[in-house]
């Protein structure tokens, strides 16, 4: 037999709105419940608020916990406005964690103060491990704070944090009918910062400073900042109490484990609105919904806030827009909410927070904003999207086949982009092995390293000048080996599959352009390919991409497959260039945790000294080829591959240890 039906971790507001709503439809009847959380809630620490319509069925239910409600807000200049059919509500902490410790009285529940560190199932259901004893239930519903994952590409993650004052002032409230929504007359300090007024009575208000970014506002950079506001809008006033508190905002992915009769609540199940911080109101949505499935007696572990308030996609896309610029352009945020607050009606503004305006709405809305950060942080959140590179390729690869085939204005658009991309990334995307180990250019190892470096060029060289078929064979093996690996780890392919995902390339390159292919390699040694390839070779590789539902691969495979038609060296250098040496970039880049720019700078040593090692290869290496076209072509190969040997083996040691770091 189980201890408990339900176990609560964390009895803050998600968790008393359900116990609530658990009540109210008397369904805790006989049912034996443990609360555990390391704080008493005796203290009023929170001010909890929502906007509704009186015919809510929120405002019914929470009727005798709303302390006061608001139906006008207060704009710029002193301008009023109706909120009409909504009501600002607002909720004491302290309220509603007394109506909380009544029930538990009434029914005679449970208590623990303690933190729970791990909650686990077995073939009986979940349980808690706690103080040397197995505690286990039907449900546990576990509202503890979230642990984010690291940020992705295209997520953001920064914090609203306040602290706030109740104030009674000396001189009456000027409009003390009305709430003041967002203040943004206030120092900035290089973040989006506002100043949020609800005044309770003709001298009394609780007046907050809050901060959107990635730094938590200070106690004391936020008590001068209130201190000054109070002072020029309210005069002398005392301070009657306090409150602080920090809330994520963040559409990053939740840590959490997927155990039978485990429940997630509040911001454990995504309730927080990742761009506004409000939840409140979704965590009731969320008490409701798991109420109903439990007198129906559906199973309840997977109940989301997708299924739960119907979230459509567009409105995640604008969170995840606006997340975007307050965290790279934090000083643009005062002048996108001052501009919606100053054009839009608040009632709109709160409906599109409740997403449930229209697209016509929505576009109204964003005409009046200014359009060129949106539209900025658009292009770099689209540039960051896995299919905005392979996207890019098709087009380019598209462009090319438009042209006359191996037209004079083809074969300058090939040579510019070849030339340009080598120079951009083909070239520093290995001269910066120097910083894989440390991250810096360490002047003690610097002699040995290039001195390792050296070797392994100068031992493909020599291999090229006594052994050229091992030569090539070495060559084309680590290549494929190279090339997979990168490709490999953006696509997670397991090693076997990286490298003969990497072999597929080279085979199909070179064997779907076989003249031109055995034209160079006559060059570089008097070698002959025989095998000859199609785009049937990449059907496989498209069939795994469909059924991983991986658009990336599946455009890189389409764009591919049309190079056929495109000359040896332009689809080569597309593949090379834009997809390899830009993927190997960026995992180089995030493992050393740094901007383009600033690597970049960092390769130019490097850069200038493979270049220069390029003339010095041309003056000893061209007069063992004969004088014909080509031979440029051939010697380039065979010195690219002295080069990117020893960065083969570097970059091998840096995927190694990557995913030894992610376990």
């Amino acid at each position: 037999m189980r201890d408990y039906d339900y176990i609560f971790c964390g009895v803050g507001a998600s968790a008393s709105l359900l116990l609530l709503q658990l009540h109210q439809h008397n369904l805790l009847q006989s049912k034996r419940i443990l609360l555990i959380d390391p704080d008493a809630k005796a203290t009023r620490d929170k001010t909890f608020c929502f906007w509704a319509d009186a015919e809510d069925s929120i405002c019914s239910d929470l009727e005798l916990l709303i302390s006061h409600r608001w139906n006008h807000v207060s704009l710029t200049a002193g301008a009023i406005q109706s909120i009409a059919p909504y009501s600002y509500n607002h909720v004491s902490s302290i309220d509603l964690y007394t109506q909380i410790h009544q029930l538990t009285d009434h029914y005679n529940w449970d208590k623990i103060s303690a933190c729970v560190n791990q909650i686990d199932a077995d073939d009986e259901g979940p349980f808690i491990p706690l103080n040397g004893r197995k505690i286990t239930a039907k449900y546990i519903f576990d509202s503890r704070p979230p642990v984010f994952k690291n940020a992705k590409i295209g997520e953001s993650h920064i914090y609203q944090s306040f602290v706030g004052w109740m104030i009674e002032t000396e001189h009456e409230i000027k409009n003390p009918t009305a709430f003041r929504f967002m203040d943004f007359e206030i120092d900035q300090q290089s973040s989006t910062q506002f100043v949020y007024v609800l005044p309770f009575s003709a001298n009394t208000a609780l007046v907050e400073v809050t901060r959107f970014g990635a730094e938590i506002i200070g106690t004391v950079e936020a008590e001068t900042l209130l201190a000054e506001y109070v002072t020029k809008h309210f005069g002398n006033y005392s301070i009657q109490g306090t409150e602080t508190g920090c809330i994520p905002m963040s559409n990053s992915e939740i840590e959490s484990e997927n155990l039978p009769g485990l429940v997630n609540l509040g911001a454990r199940n995504h309730q927080i609105k990742p761009s506004t911080g409000y939840a409140f109101k979704n965590m009731y949505n969320n008490a409701r919904a798991l109420v109903e499935k439990i007198k129906q007696n559906h199973l309840i572990e997977n109940l989301s806030r997708e299924n739960i308030t119907g979230r459509k996609g567009r409105y995640s896309f604008y969170d995840a827009l606006l997340l975007d610029i307050l965290t790279s352009n934090p000083q643009q945020g005062k002048r996108i909410f001052n501009a919606l607050l100053k054009k839009v009606e608040t009632k709109t503004i709160l409906n599109f927070l409740d997403e449930k305006t229209s697209v016509v709405t929505d576009l109204t809305i964003f005409k009046k904003l200014p359009w060129g950060i949106f539209l900025s942080t658009l292009f770099k959140r689209s540039a960051s999207s896995s299919n905005f590179r392979p996207i890019i390729l098709t087009l380019s690869t598209i462009i090319f086949l438009l042209l006359p085939h191996q037209s004079d204005i083809q074969n300058t658009l090939s040579t510019g982009f070849i030339c340009l991309g080598m120079a951009a990334v083909g070239i520093p995307h290995g001269a910066v092995d120097h910083l894989l180990e440390t991250g810096k250019w360490d002047v003690k190892m610097a002699p040995l390293f290039v001195l390792k470096y050296l070797i392994l060029g100068a031992f493909m060289g020599l291999l090229w000048l006594f052994l050229p078929k091992l030569a090539l064979a070495v060559f084309l093996g680590y290549s494929a080996w190279h090339f997979g690996q990168a490709d490999g780890n953006k696509w997670k392919l397991s090693k076997a599959f990286s490298f003969l995902w990497g072999a597929t390339v080279l085979a199909y390159i070179l064997g779907t352009h076989l003249p031109e292919t055995n034209h160079i390699l006559a060059l570089m040694g008097g070698f002959n390919w025989t095998m000859s390839c199609n785009a049937l070779v990449l059907l496989p590789w498209f069939i795994l991409a469909l059924f991983r539902k991986n658009s990336s691969f599946a455009i890189t495979l389409t764009w591919l497959a049309l190079t056929v038609q495109l000359p040896l060296l332009t689809s080569f250098a597309l593949y090379f260039i834009g997809q390899h040496s830009i993927t190997a970039w960026n995992d180089i880049r995030n493992h050393l945790n740094i901007r383009n720019r600033q690597l970049w700078l960092k390769s130019m040593y490097f850069h200038a000294a493979a270049w220069i090692l390029f003339l010095l290869f041309l003056f000893l290496w061209i007069p063992s080829y004969p004088n014909q076209e080509g031979n440029l072509w051939a010697i380039f190969f065979i010195f690219i591959s002295c080069i990117s040997f020893p960065h083969a083996v570097y970059m091998h040691i840096l995927y190694t240890q990557n995913k030894k770091e992610l376990g």
